[in-house]
C-alpha cells in the first residue's frame, strides 16, 4: 500500500513541484499514449465494421450450399426443407459465359439461372430499370459496373456465348437476353454476375453448358457443413468462398498486429520520458534517500506518477476513440463537404460500419498498463541501485 509520503512526493512531481521540462514529458507521454489507444479503437472498430459487413454481404449472395440435381423434383426439395436448419430452398443454374465488351476485348462471367418469381427476397438495389415478373423469359439482370465495361444499358441486346460438351467434342452456342436491370453489387461474386431467368435454360441446350440445382439458405451459414456432412453432392459456400473469409480474418489479424505495434511505439514515450524525469530527478532521490526514505515509498511515489500519467492517456484515449469510432460517418460527411469529393464514391458501401469490439480495448488497456509499469519500475530501480552520496557530488 502506498504511504502519504509516497503521495504526497507523487502528487508534487507530478503538478506542484514539476518544471517546465517534467510539464512537456508529461504532456507528451500522455498525448502520444492516448493518441495509441484512439488509433487502435478507431482502425479496430472500422475494420470489424467492415469484416462483418463482408462477410455478411457474401453470405447474402453465394448460396449456403448448392445441391446439384439432374432434374427438378417436388419431392427432393421437400426431404430438403425437412432438414434442420434449412429455411429456404429454391432452383438455381450455375454456369460460365463469355461476352464481348464494348473494347472488343472477351469477359467471362457467371452465369446464374434464378427463378424470378421468387427473387423479392434477394433484394437487387436496381440503379436503372427492374425485372418485370411474369414478363419475357429473356430478361438479364447484372451490376451497374459490369454493364459499363460491356457497353451495354437497359434494354439493350446481350448476347452470350457457351461452350457445352457434345459427343463430337466441344461447341459454343449463344444466347440472346434483354438487358431488364442494372443494380448496384454489393460482392465481387455478383459483380462479375448474369442474372438470367431459370426457365430461359432448362430443357434447352444451354443446360449442358453448367449445373442445375438447388440454392439452399440455412439459419447459421457456418453449421452448413453440419447439415449436409452426409451428402456428398453438397457444394457449400466454405468450400467454394471459404478462402476469401479466412483472407477476412487474415487480414484482421494482420491489422491488430500492427496497432498494437503501434500502442507500443506510443507508449515508449512514458517509458522515455520517465527515464528523462528520474535522471533528472537523481538529487531528489539521493536526497531524499539520505533523510531515511525507503525503496519502496520512492518506488511508490514515482508509481503515482507514471500510474496518473498512464491512466489519463489510456481515459482520453478510450473517450476520444469510442467518439470517433461511434461518429465515424459524420466525419467522413464532413471531409465529404471540404474536399467536394465522396471518399466511398468507388466503392460498394454507401458508409463505413463500425463495430467496437470489447476484446480489442481490453487488449489496447492490457497493453498501455503493462507498458506504464515497466516505463516506471526498470529506470527507477536503477537509479535506486547508484549511491546518494554519488548523485549528491555529481548534482553539486
Amino acid at each position: 500500500m502506498l504511504d502519504s509520503f509516497s503521495r504526497k512526493i507523487g502528487m508534487r512531481y507530478l503538478f506542484v513541484g514539476a518544471s517546465g521540462f517534467s510539464k512537456l514529458v508529461n504532456a507528451i507521454s500522455i498525448l502520444g499514449l492516448a493518441l495509441g489507444i484512439m488509433l487502435m479503437i478507431v482502425v479496430a472498430s472500422v475494420f470489424n465494421g467492415l469484416t462483418d459487413e463482408r462477410r455478411d454481404r457474401l453470405l447474402r449472395v453465394v448460396p449456403h450450399s448448392f445441391l446439384a440435381a439432374d432434374k427438378f423434383e417436388t419431392v427432393e426439395i421437400e426431404a430438403i426443407k425437412s432438414r434442420k436448419g434449412v429455411t429456404d430452398v429454391q432452383r438455381e443454374f450455375h454456369g460460365i459465359s463469355f461476352i464481348r465488351g464494348g473494347d472488343g476485348v472477351t469477359i467471362t462471367v457467371k452465369l446464374v439461372g434464378l427463378d424470378f418469381e421468387a427473387t423479392a427476397e434477394r433484394k437487387f438495389q436496381f440503379v436503372q430499370g427492374e425485372l418485370v415478373q411474369g414478363g419475357s423469359v429473356n430478361q438479364a439482370a447484372l451490376s451497374y459496373d459490369l454493364a459499363s465495361r460491356l457497353g451495354v444499358t437497359v434494354d439493350d441486346r446481350l448476347d452470350l456465348t457457351f461452350v457445352a460438351p457434345t459427343t463430337n467434342g466441344l461447341k459454343t452456342q449463344t444466347a440472346t437476353y434483354v438487358v431488364a436491370g442494372l443494380f448496384r453489387f454489393s460482392t465481387e461474386v455478383d459483380g462479375g454476375s448474369v442474372f438470367v431467368d431459370i426457365d430461359s435454360i432448362v430443357g434447352t441446350p444451354l443446360q449442358r453448358t453448367g449445373k442445375l440445382g438447388w440454392n439452399v439458405s440455412i439459419a447459421d451459414p457456418f453449421s452448413v457443413q453440419d447439415v449436409f456432412q452426409d451428402d456428398p453432392r453438397v457444394v457449400t459456400w466454405i468450400d467454394e468462398y471459404g478462402e476469401a473469409f479466412r483472407a477476412y480474418q487474415l487480414e484482421r489479424t494482420a491489422m491488430y498486429i500492427l496497432m498494437t505495434l503501434v500502442l507500443m511505439l506510443a507508449s515508449f514515450n512514458i517509458i522515455a520520458g520517465q527515464a528523462m524525469l528520474i535522471n533528472v530527478k537523481r538529487s531528489d532521490i539521493a536526497i531524499l534517500a539520505t533523510i531515511g526514505a525507503s525503496r519502496r515509498q520512492l518506488l511508490g511515489s514515482f508509481a503515482i506518477q507514471g500510474g496518473l500519467i498512464t491512466l489519463t492517456g489510456i481515459t482520453l484515449g478510450l473517450v476520444f476513440g469510442f467518439l470517433i469510432a461511434e461518429n465515424i460517418n459524420v466525419i467522413f460527411d464532413t471531409f465529404d463537404e471540404l474536399l467536394g469529393v465522396s471518399i466511398l464514391e468507388q466503392s460498394a458501401f454507401d458508409e463505413l460500419p463500425s463495430r467496437i469490439d470489447a476484446i480489442d480495448v481490453i487488449g489496447a488497456v492490457a497493453i498501455a498498463v503493462m507498458l506504464g509499469g515497466f516505463a516506471l519500475v526498470r529506470p527507477l530501480r536503477l537509479a535506486l541501485i547508484e549511491s546518494p552520496v554519488y548523485a549528491l557530488n555529481r548534482a553539486g
